[in-house]
């Protein structure tokens, strides 16, 4: 079994869009209410595995008083 068969497809989806995203804009922070939208998850799932992923120390997120946030995918070197 490799990396990618035992993370599971919402991570996949998250990381993939992050990745796509970081392309298209160098690196700037994504709303988090356009990435659930992109992905497909709903806010609560998708603020799940993004603290996974923090706590990781692949992306970052900021979120807001007022709900709402971002975050952006941390590469190494980058």
């Amino acid at each position: 079994m490799d990396a990618e068969e035992a993370l599971p497809p919402e991570v996949l989806a998250i990381l993939g869009e992050l990745q796509a995203d970081h392309e298209r804009s160098g690196g700037a922070p994504l709303s988090l209410a356009r990435l659930s939208k992109r992905t497909q998850l709903r806010m609560s799932t998708l603020r799940r595995f993004l603290s996974a992923l923090e706590e990781a120390g692949v992306v970052k997120v900021e979120l807001n008083e007022d709900g709402t946030g971002s975050v952006q995918l941390l590469l190494p070197g980058a």
